[in-house]
């Protein structure tokens, strides 16, 4: 019975290659992208690497293998999704868009160092480019290098004026710089255009926390959270500041409503024994 299974299988396989076989190059791209359209990622796959097997020395071959980095991406096989980043821009190094898919993976992956050099080759070809100019000024700001941050949020906001992202990285950029007065006023402006976007009073909060104004971070907290009442990060911050400030009570219940939101019980023990 082993047999004839195993023999089913090569038999299988044998048809599938010689089916392969008889496609040409572009059939195969072809094919590999309706199946990438259709999540099935494994056929995809085959027929990409069809397709290379046939032409390995085709430039047609960049867009491949950007092609099958999103598929290992979707995998979570990152290392062979960079690798094959890498080949596509061995073929064509200055490609925007695979540029800017390997540099947001990167960042992704906290590797700011290797996300800069692919953002800056953008800019390199497409000094406007405004995806390049706001990971920029994210990244220059997590290394604490804000003059390069703020020139280029300048530069993303001289494009666009009301971009959000920007507006919203130099409230942060201020909030880093320890400059809450200014951070707090970019945000205040920021709710004004933005009045229902709660990550804004989130960070709001945050700074007034730090600065001591406790009932404002908390005013700032209620409406985020009545913007976003599943948001766990939010009620969680809320829960702490309520702790802080000796109100058990009221520390409880957001305790207690972000494990009913999916934190885990074990996680917050100590908090629990502290508002008992």
């Amino acid at each position: 019975m082993r047999r004839k299974i195993l023999l089913a299988v090569w038999i299988a396989a044998c048809c599938c290659s010689n089916v392969c076989s008889a496609q040409t190059y572009e059939d195969c791209v072809e094919r590999g992208l309706a199946y990438a359209k259709t999540d099935s990622l494994q056929q995809a796959e085959e027929w990409f690497r069809q397709a290379l097997r046939l032409k390995p020395d085709d430039f047609r071959n960049a867009l491949i293998y950007a092609n099958m980095a999103k598929i290992e991406v979707a995998q979570g096989q990152t290392e062979r999704a960079l690798s094959s980043y890498d080949r596509a821009l061995a073929i064509v190094p200055k490609n925007v868009p695979i540029l800017q898919s390997r540099a947001d993976l990167y960042l992704s992956l906290g590797n700011l160092g290797k996300a800069l050099i692919d953002y800056r080759n953008i800019i390199d070809v497409d000094p406007n480019n405004v995806n390049a100019l706001q990971a920029m000024g994210y990244i220059f700001t997590q290394q604490r290098e804000y003059t390069k941050a703020k020139t280029h949020y300048e530069r993303l906001l001289s494009i666009e004026p009301d971009n959000y992202t920007a507006l919203l990285g130099v409230a942060i950029l201020f909030q880093e710089c320890g400059k809450p007065s200014e951070a707090i006023s970019q945000l205040t402006r920021l709710i004004e255009k933005y009045p229902d976007r709660a990550e804004i009073y989130s960070v709001r909060a945050e700074i007034e926390a730090e600065a001591k104004q406790t009932e404002l971070a908390l005013m700032d907290l209620d409406k985020a959270i009545n913007l976003e009442p599943n948001n766990k990060n939010m009620i969680l911050t809320r829960a702490y500041l309520h702790l802080k400030e000796g109100k058990k009570h009221l520390a409880k219940l957001d305790f207690e409503r972000a494990i009913a939101l999916g934190v885990p019980r074990a996680q917050l023990k100590k908090e629990l024994k502290q508002v008992k």
